[in-house]
C-alpha cells in the first residue's frame, strides 16, 4: 500500500479477510478490516474506512485482544480526524490511549500522543498540542526511533514559532516596487 497501490492492496485485504473468515481466526479477521480500513483511509474516503475499523473494534473487543482495541480506536481517531470531527477524534484518542497505558504500549501510547497533538492543533488548542507532541517525542525518545523524534520536533518548532505577522499596507507596496525592480534588472541583464 505504501507504493500507492491501494485498489490492489484492497483486493488483496479483502481475500485476507475471506480466508480468516473462512478458518475462524477472529485475531486475522479483525486485522483484515483494519487493514481495508486503512486502505479506504489513504484514498480519503474515510467513512467507509469508519465503517471497517467499528467492525475490527468489534471484533478485539469480543476476543478480549486490548492491543488490536487501541489500534482500532486509533484509526478511528484518525478518521474521524479526516472528516473533520474533531471532538469524535479526541474521544477515540482518549480511548485508546487508556488501553494503551493499562497495557504498558509505548510504541502505541506515542503513536496516538501525536495523533492527538495533530487533532489539536487544529482545534487550535496549541498549548495542549505542544504537551501532546512532548509526551510522544519523550516516548519516541526511550524507544529510539530517530525518525519519529524528528517529526515531534518539526512539529514542536512549527507551533513554538510564532506565525509572520501581516504585512500593511505600505510594506505589501514597498514589497511589490522590489520584485518590479528586480524584475526589470534581470529582463536588461
Amino acid at each position: 500500500m505504501r507504493l500507492g497501490r491501494h485498489t490492489e492492496a484492497i483486493a488483496f485485504y479483502k481475500q485476507s479477510l475471506e480466508i480468516a473468515r473462512d478458518i475462524g481466526d477472529r485475531r486475522g479477521e479483525a486485522y483484515s478490516l483494519n487493514n481495508l480500513g486503512n486502505a479506504y483511509y489513504s484514498l480519503g474516503r474515510h467513512t467507509e474506512a469508519i465503517a471497517f475499523y467499528e467492525q475490527s473494534l468489534e471484533i478485539f473487543r469480543d476476543i478480549g485482544d486490548r492491543r488490536g482495541e487501541a489500534y482500532s480506536l486509533n484509526n478511528l481517531g484518525e478518521a474521524y480526524d479526516g472528516l473533520e470531527d474533531y471532538q469524535q477524534a479526541l474521544s477515540f484518542y482518549q480511548q485508546a490511549l487508556t488501553i494503551a497505558d493499562e497495557i504498558q504500549s509505548s510504541l502505541r501510547q506515542a503513536e496516538i500522543w501525536y495523533n492527538f497533538g495533530k487533532t489539536l492543533t487544529k482545534c487550535d488548542r496549541i498549548p495542549d498540542a505542544l504537551g501532546a507532541y512532548r509526551n510522544a517525542r519523550q516516548l519516541y525518545q526511550q524507544l529510539q526511533l530517530e525518525h519519529k523524534i524528528e517529526e515531534c520536533d518539526v512539529a514542536i518548532q512549527q507551533l513554538e514559532t510564532p506565525p509572520p505577522s501581516p504585512l500593511t499596507p505600505w510594506q505589501k507596496l514597498r514589497q511589490l516596487y522590489r520584485r518590479f525592480v528586480q524584475f526589470i534588472r534581470n529582463l536588461f541583464s
